[in-house]
């Protein structure tokens, strides 16, 4: 299979890549510095034998994203699925007292937005791959409701962020045709300026879409060892190399299992 990574210079984006890389798998990467993976023994074997494709491409520029498009679909061999991970990189976070705040406060969501928005939905050629997309748990009401009393606290450190995760699973829900818990408020227009549904295709053009929702992330080990539902309770926390297994051995290969839904990962 063909996968299109987006985000995936480091963290759950780099470990699922490495998973599927090792599987025999062909991933595209999109990086704003092709350069990234010079001297990165894990990649280069990937590199050397073509598995592993770099892409000069920034996700917040919606031209950038395009040639990206073009470029990963231009071998013959179509996109399967596009694997969106992108969060804030090194100058774009900085804590205040407010909490974790995001520069630009639409990081996420304009990124994804000009991945969707780049990819050319209307020609009849290439076909429509598999979305997987990451945003948090706990940014819904119902699963911020179960989160942990002793979280909550936490969580609060992260409206910013989480503010940019609705407009994320807003995008979503609105390309997908869900029932959307935003139809009539949503994310501040900070995050999504007015009427930017007229720049999508109509409501449900997105065919194949899974978010992933993980519990507060940690850097430990893989377990291979963790809880998945659409609401778990006691969600504290999950390692991102086990997010990262979760993606590449479980919602990748169940494409039944997991498409048209929104799940919380934890241990």
């Amino acid at each position: 299979m063909k996968f299109l990574a987006i985000g995936a210079s480091r963290n759950i984006g780099y470990l699922t890549a490495l998973h599927l890389l090792q599987q025999g798998h062909h991933v595209a990467f999109v990086l704003r510095n092709t350069s990234t993976f010079i001297g990165n023994a894990e990649m280069k074997p990937f590199l050397e034998s073509g598995s592993a494709q770099l892409i000069q491409g920034d996700a917040l520029d919606v031209g950038s994203m395009r040639s990206a498009w073009i470029e990963a679909n231009s071998t013959g061999e179509p996109v399967d699925v596009a694997i969106f991970t992108v969060g804030a990189g090194p100058g774009q976070a900085t804590f205040t007292f407010k909490g974790l705040v995001l520069d630009p406060p639409n990081l996420c969501t304009s990124a994804l937005l000009n991945t969707l928005l780049s990819f050319p939905f209307d020609s009849a050629t290439i076909k429509q791959p598999r979305f997987i997309v990451i945003t948090s748990n706990g940014v819904m009401k119902d699963t911020h409701s179960a989160l942990p009393l002793t979280l909550r606290p936490f969580y609060a450190m992260l409206d910013g962020p989480h503010a940019d995760k609705i407009g994320m699973e807003k995008v979503i829900h609105h390309s997908a045709g869900w029932t959307s818990p935003w139809d009539e408020q949503g994310p501040s227009e900070k995050i999504l300026a007015p009427g930017w549904e007229s720049n999508v295709p109509d409501r449900g053009w997105l065919k194949h879409v899974t978010i992933v929702r993980p519990a507060v992330l940690t850097n430990g080990k893989m377990t291979g060892k963790y809880r998945v539902g659409d609401l778990l309770h006691g969600a504290f926390r999950i390692s991102r190399q086990d997010v990262a297994h979760f993606i590449a051995n479980d919602v990748i290969p169940n494409p039944v299992k997991y498409d048209g839904k929104a799940v919380s990962v934890a241990h």
